[in-house]
């Protein structure tokens, strides 16, 4: 599994221009700039070249993952939902085990891409009417009595879901979307509250170097992480490369179980600078 680090050095270098772009458009007139619409924008034109590498490099972690989703399921920030492949099959290929699958997007630029993959999937589409009015809402139809895939136009940043995720849910992914959350702890707290009894948090999420690592390269990229993320979320997203992640995860109360492990990659500087933690944590 192999990271290519001159496709996200292209991307990264789109990203910087729009990024220049919006902020020359934005001194020049303020009023006429929607600065979020622009960023989604200018987001999912990168995310439309990172996206497809991104999954390759975090599949063969993801797969035994994602064969645990069952019953209701929640998924944050899904993006273009290229994971949405690794979901449990039956001997047909058909997506077994999950009688619906609510999927939280707040950048609208993503949906339409999400809606085809998702039903490449072998998924039902459907839009929230409450959170997405501008959307086509184009009801894919389900004569096939397959598993369908709501999409919700939210996050979780203010510690609760919008009305119409209605709880609770026997599974809930995050997917490195943890990075760019408004609040990692609201967001934390909430997916708790979401979850059923024994409803597991599955999470794939890159993470800062530890400070306790015993390694003189590994604490020189933690400073390294920490003195890029200023620029790096302007033109990620709003993405961290420094957040203690699994940390928040393991000391937040309220589970019965918390298990994960570390990956730290070692292709080029994007993969180093960017170890992820990969796991579930099942609630009380």
């Amino acid at each position: 599994m192999r990271c290519s680090l001159l496709s996200l050095t292209h991307a990264a270098l789109g990203g910087l221009a729009i990024a220049a772009a919006w902020a020359i458009a934005y001194t020049q007139s303020p009023k006429l700039v929607d600065a979020k619409h622009l960023q989604d924008w200018a987001f999912s034109k990168l995310w439309s070249h990172m996206s497809q590498t991104m999954a390759a490099r975090l599949d063969a972690v993801r797969r035994p993952l994602w064969a645990q989703a069952h019953g209701r399921v929640l998924e944050l920030g899904i993006g273009h939902g290229e994971a949405l492949a690794l979901l449990p099959r039956d001997a047909d290929g058909r997506v077994h085990g999950i009688s619906s699958y609510t999927a939280l997007e707040p950048n609208a630029f993503l949906h339409a891409r999400l809606a085809r993959t998702a039903a490449a999937a072998g998924l039902a589409v459907t839009y929230d009417p409450a959170t997405c009015p501008d959307s086509a809402r184009a009801d894919s139809g389900n004569p096939g009595g397959y598993p369908v895939l709501t999409i919700v136009n939210a996050t979780l940043d203010r510690g609760y879901a919008p009305e119409s995720v209605r709880a609770p849910f026997d599974v809930i992914i995050a997917s490195m979307v943890l990075c760019s959350v408004a609040d990692v702890h609201a967001n934390l707290q909430a997916i708790h509250a979401l979850l059923a009894p024994g409803g597991r948090f599955i999470f794939v999420e890159h993470v800062r170097h530890t400070d306790d690592a015993d390694s003189l390269q590994l604490r020189a990229l933690a400073a390294l992480q920490t003195a890029m993320t200023p620029v790096w979320r302007l033109v990620t997203g709003n993405c961290h490369l420094d957040r203690r992640t699994g940390r928040a995860i393991a000391e937040m109360p309220g589970w019965a179980r918390v298990e994960y492990r570390t990956h730290r990659g070692t292709d080029g500087l994007v993969d180093r600078l960017t170890p992820f933690v990969y796991g579930v944590a099942i609630k009380e």
